[in-house]
């Protein structure tokens, strides 16, 4: 048989199987499991064994080496993995820090609770016991920048064990964390999965065995195993986190066309309350709510003023159920964005509280969220009132297992001012991994311009075949209107039709003997086509041609070509030194990539690209070099370039983004960071420093300082002061729980 064929029979056959197949039976432990990573108690021994298949490289083959074990008491669900090595001392064990991943082998433990086949929860140990969680939502389709929420926190414990033969994890989990309910049958079920990661050997193993041909497979709740925990009792979860926070902040602020220093000292408090109302639904309060301690964000330059960029969140409270938050508004478009709250042009405005519902009513998930910020001055002398965020967020399964109809609104509002804006959107999946993604939207606002259906509205159509291999391809069409203005939401783009579409071919090799590289992907030709709302004139098009090639040894190379079309309105300007006339251009270039292993302790990422560039030439440099030095110290750095060149307009510059960041931990309490960050069209170096002492999970002391620094005080006039902000913070926070 066609090898994409018996591919593609086999998955299907295996998604079939997985909601057919006889749950697992969970036992529940009447014995004390001590979390010290030896699987010494009784309870190990007598529980059945969950054993392991290859996922790559080598797919299908038997796993001798891994075996999964869970159970339960009242209070917790146990975990406990016994992970062989035959060569020990090859085991990539090189971090201590908590939610970094630095390319160590782990051993990850997936559940989702009531068998939803949309969310669920990871739980990753490495060597060292430092350890990771990520929420997983929307079944792993990508809908959004929080369907994989690796800024998730949830309070459990991990420890690890190591010895002649290998090693050895055990995992606490709270089952009060974890949202359980009895089904009509009075069962609580839940679907799991175990992952074990040799990156040393490049290896993935599964349980279950799992399909190589669909994206994001690993992650997918509805991949899961269904499984009774025999005995369990869903438990309310509550969660108490108060914190006191003292800081010194000196400023230097524009007054009267000269730039004034002033120096506040101040003391604060706060608090965040997590309540299960039901196994059902949660509530988060939060009063007074401060980010102090969340790092800084990355510094971009955009050299496309057509594109806005998109910045990840970081802050803790805006990550539960985020990915219920999720409305695909087009291509990396959202109709909410949680920056746009507390953050006015990147300073942090103080939130007074606010609220948040998640979980489900009946068959329909909903998501309410509430919050209300402080009135500000601004920098230009002027002020912002305070404001209300609101949110309301439904979602219901339709048709099957994978696809959904949903419903969204968001509104701003402060003294004089509203935004209002209401959506619809589904995703419908087909045989065969065929999915529909849709959405459309409208937006109100006061004083604005006259509502037009059209005018104020924005819809979305993508067609994903979501597979690995064969033949793959995308469609997608995407109008935004010319009044359409989310005040809550991000838009990549506005004011246009877009169509797009890719088509391409995935080849898995999973024999060293039959190629060198283990996967390889050629996408033959991508047109993306922009035209204004009135289909006047196109104001970007571009089609891209590109190959990618993994190793076995993990090491990735990649090359593309893209020609493209621009007509510029209006002047563009990238720095005081370049800028883009009015008129129409079509260029080309070229560019070429290196990623190595994971699993080096030094490497040296590098992508370069050249070519023309409107009337110009562009050529672009991306180094992000990496050293891990052992479990105590990482250094990541990044150095980007463009050297950019319109030769007959006797304009040339360079354009550089430089960042350093050094991690430490003493062990799995002290830990920090120093971050630098230079940007030259700003002339800044941004720097942060910062110390965590973690006592135990959800009991944290920060010790933080951030300071911004004008290398060209000459920029502007009057002249720039030395730095703009200098801030140094404590903060001090508890979480209690049961």
């Amino acid at each position: 048989m066609n090898r994409p064929y018996y591919l593609l029979l086999a998955s299907l056959v295996f998604t079939l199987n997985m909601f057919s197949q006889e749950p697992l039976v969970i036992k529940k432990t009447q014995e004390e499991i001590v979390i010290d990573g030896i699987l010494s108690e009784k309870t190990w021994k007598e529980l059945p064994p969950y054993r392991f298949t290859e996922l790559s490289p080598a797919w299908g083959v038997s796993d001798s080496l891994t075996v999964m074990y869970v159970t339960f008491d009242e209070k917790n669900l146990y975990i406990g993995f016994q992970a062989l090595e035959p060569e020990p001392e090859k085991v990539i064990n090189r971090s201590l820090l908590r939610d970094k991943w630095y390319g160590d082998d782990y051993v990850s433990f997936h559940i989702d609770p009531n068998i939803t086949g949309e969310k669920g929860f990871i739980f990753s140990v490495f060597p060292a016991s430092s350890r990771i969680d990520l929420a997983v939502s929307n079944n792993a389709i990508p809908l959004g920048n929080a369907t994989f929420n690796g800024s998730y926190d949830m309070i459990w414990k991990g420890q690890t064990h190591f010895d002649e033969t290998g090693w050895t994890a055990e995992f606490e989990i709270p089952i009060s964390n974890l949202r359980f309910k009895k089904n009509e049958d009075g069962q609580v079920m839940g679907g799991i999965s175990g992952l074990r990661s040799q990156n040393h050997l490049n290896k993935l193993a599964t349980f279950p065995s799992l399909p190589q041909n669909i994206p994001n497979v690993v992650e997918m709740p509805s991949m899961k195993v269904p499984a009774i925990f025999e005995g369990l009792e869903p438990r309310k979860q509550l969660q108490i986190t108060p914190y006191a926070i003292s800081s010194v902040n000196r400023t230097n602020r524009l007054e009267n066309e000269a730039y004034q220093e002033s120096t506040d000292t101040d003391f604060d408090a706060g608090l965040d309350v997590r309540y299960g109302i039901s196994s059902d639904l949660t509530l988060d309060l939060t009063l007074n709510t401060d980010f102090a301690q969340v790092e800084i964000d990355d510094q971009v330059v955009n050299i496309n003023d057509r594109v806005n960029i998109f910045l990840p969140e970081k802050r803790k409270f805006f990550q539960e159920q985020a990915g219920l938050f999720d409305f695909n508004a087009g291509i990396l478009s959202q109709l909410f964005y949680s920056r746009r709250i507390g953050i006015n042009n990147g300073r942090l405005t103080p939130i007074i509280g606010g609220a948040r519902l998640t979980g489900s009513i009946g068959k329909t998930d909903i998501g309410v969220l509430s919050l209300q910020t402080e009135g500000i001055g601004l920098d230009d002398g002027e002020s912002l009132a305070s404001e209300n965020f609101g949110v309301l967020r439904l979602k219901r399964k339709v048709i099957n297992q994978r696809s959904f109809l949903g419903f969204m609104a968001t509104n701003r509002i402060r003294k004089g001012y509203y935004n209002t804006a209401l959506g619809m959107d589904g995703v419908i999946s087909f045989p065969n991994d065929l999915f529909l993604i849709s959405s459309a939207s409208t937006t109100f606002e006061k004083d604005g311009p006259n509502y037009d259906l059209a005018d104020n509205s924005r819809v979305s159509l993508f067609l994903d075949k979501r597979k690995r291999d064969g033949w793959i391809y995308r469609a997608a069409y995407e109008f935004s209107g010319d009044q359409y203005n989310p005040e809550m939401g991000f838009l990549l783009r506005e004011k246009h039709h877009n169509f797009f579409g890719t088509l391409g071919t995935g080849k898995i090799n999973n024999d060293r003997t039959q190629g060198l590289f283990q996967y390889s992907r050629w996408t033959f030709f991508n047109p993306d086509i922009y035209f204004t709302t009135n289909f006047s004139h196109v104001i970007t098009g571009y089609s891209r041609t590109s190959w990618t090639g993994r190793l076995f040894n993990g090491d990735s190379f990649g090359f593309f070509a893209q020609g493209q079309y621009e007509n510029v309105g209006s002047e563009l300007q990238f720095s005081n030194e370049l800028s883009v006339p009015e008129g129409e251009y079509t260029f080309a270039y070229f560019g070429v990539s290196y990623n190595p292993g994971v699993q080096r302790d030094i490497q040296f990422p590098i992508s370069v690209e050249y070519g023309k560039f409107f009337d110009g030439t562009n050529f672009r440099f991306n180094f992000n070099p990496v050293f891990n030095f052992g479990k105590h110290m990482n250094i990541e750095t990044s150095y980007r370039a463009n050297r950019i060149a319109f030769n007959d307009r006797d304009q040339k510059d360079w354009i550089h983004i430089g960042e350093a960041k050094l991690n430490w931990a003493l062990n799995l309490h002290l830990s920090g960071s120093f971050i630098g960050q230079y940007n030259s069209i700003s002339e800044k170096f941004l720097s942060s420093a910062r110390v965590r002492y973690n006592f135990s999970d959800g009991h944290d002391l920060y010790f933080v300082y951030n300071q911004d620094y004008n290398l060209d005080r000459d920029l502007q006039t009057p002249q720039l002061p030395a730095f703009n902000d200098q801030v140094f913070t404590i903060k001090y926070l508890y979480t209690f729980f049961r």
